[in-house]
């Protein structure tokens, strides 16, 4: 095993607020690159969050750089680092890029092999391309996702924090990795853009195509999608839990065989996939009085013993507390000894250690400084004209 990871030697610098964009940055270096996260005096505006492993979360693993981008020298300097860069990771709107020169076209012309990568909130152009966006707005409203969770016209649920963020971070990421692909090959760097609104677009992709194709799909789904074998039911212990028998024909007779009624596969109303669809909500019924008659514990080794697909409908803590979750690799250590979730791939070979804790505003302005060949007199000069703290 290394500690090497694959993004070792990737110098990736991040202009970011709050989750979307430091949470790319923050997978990037979880895989092993080097992550310089520029703030303003004040701190990622994240910082003020009352629930401050929302930050730590995001930011692990980074140093973090402190100017003032409103003076020309604090300008140039970060233009000097992204020229140095790889990567150059940013979520802030495009007119502030522009007016701060930290626009593709002029970071990529002094860097013609930087990976230019942005998050938006609706789109790169359009009427949309600098209007200020949040997952709760552009992925979990505009893009559909809401809606076809409860339907139209009903009051819509309130998504998770980061919900929309951190999917959109992932797709970033992915853009990212394509491009550093492609610049192996060709030596040139590539402008990256995703947004929530795109991101939401793709995760509704399936109802959205439907929609296209007609007849529009149903929204609003309870408790069964389409097919009453792949729904919740609840144990007797008020314990929610997923059937996935999604391929009726294989799984029909696996169920029946676990809640001992086999009597139903010569049922008419059930005695083809089409009429099991039909009948749905009758088969829901019977199911719901045969699965109240044992605790989900109870149910475990039978739905093992007949090879029944399904999963448990968990709370928070009963995720953290899963053996299953636990083996999967979602939770990682950190070196206070705590925990926290890991990015969500592994490399073979590859062990990341403890996640590392979120740098103190401005903890490495210094040492950055120094890397870009200043010396102590320059930062103290800096210092004196405000251009960091």
């Amino acid at each position: 095993m290394t500690h090497l990871g694959p993004l070792s030697g990737i110098r990736v610098v991040e202009l970011g607020v709050v989750i979307a964009g430091p949470s790319a940055a923050a997978i990037l270096g979880d895989w092993g690159a080097d992550v310089v996260k520029v703030e303003p005096a004040g701190g990622d505006p994240q910082r003020g969050n009352t629930q401050r492993a929302y930050f730590e979360l995001d930011n692990r693993g980074k140093r973090s750089l402190t100017i003032d981008l409103k003076t020309d020298r604090g300008r140039e300097l970060l233009t000097e680092l992204i020229e140095r860069a790889d990567v150059f990771v940013t979520n802030i709107r495009a007119g502030a890029l522009g007016r701060l020169g930290l626009d593709p076209a002029r970071l990529m012309a002094r860097n013609r092999r930087l990976v230019y990568a942005s998050i938006g909130g609706y789109s790169a152009s359009g009427p949309a391309a600098d209007k200020p966006g949040y997952d709760v707005g552009a992925f979990w409203s505009r893009a559909g996702v809401a809606s076809a969770l409860v339907g139209p016209g009903n009051e819509p649920d309130v998504p998770r924090p980061g919900l929309g963020d951190h999917t959109t971070a992932l797709s970033l990421v992915a853009g990212i990795g394509a491009a550093l692909v492609e610049r192996a090959r060709t030596g040139q760097g590539r402008l990256v853009t995703t947004s929530l609104l795109r991101t939401g677009a793709f995760v509704i992709s399936s109802d959205l195509c439907a929609q296209l194709a007609g007849p529009p799909p149903e929204t609003g789904l309870r408790r069964a999608m389409y097919n009453p074998l792949l729904a919740c039911y609840r144990a007797a212990d008020g314990r929610w839990f997923w059937l996935l028998g999604l391929q009726v024909e294989r799984h029909w007779p696996r169920i029946l065989r676990a809640v001992a009624r086999e009597d139903l596969l010569s049922d008419e109303r059930f005695s083809s996939f089409a009429r099991i669809l039909r009948n749905g909500r009758e088969l829901i019924a019977i199911l719901d009085e045969e699965f109240a008659r044992h605790t989900l514990d109870e149910w475990a080794p039978i739905f093992a013993r007949e090879d029944v697909w399904w999963d448990p409908v968990q709370d928070l803590a009963e995720v953290l507390d899963d053996p299953v979750v636990h083996a999967s690799g979602a939770l990682v250590a950190t070196g206070a000894g705590g925990r926290t979730i890991a990015a969500p791939v592994d490399f073979a070979g590859f062990d990341p250690g403890p996640a590392q804790r979120a740098p103190e505003a401005g903890e490495h302005t210094e040492e950055i400084l120094l890397e870009l060949g200043l010396d102590w007199p320059d930062i103290a000069a800096l210092q004196s004209d405000g251009v960091i703290p």
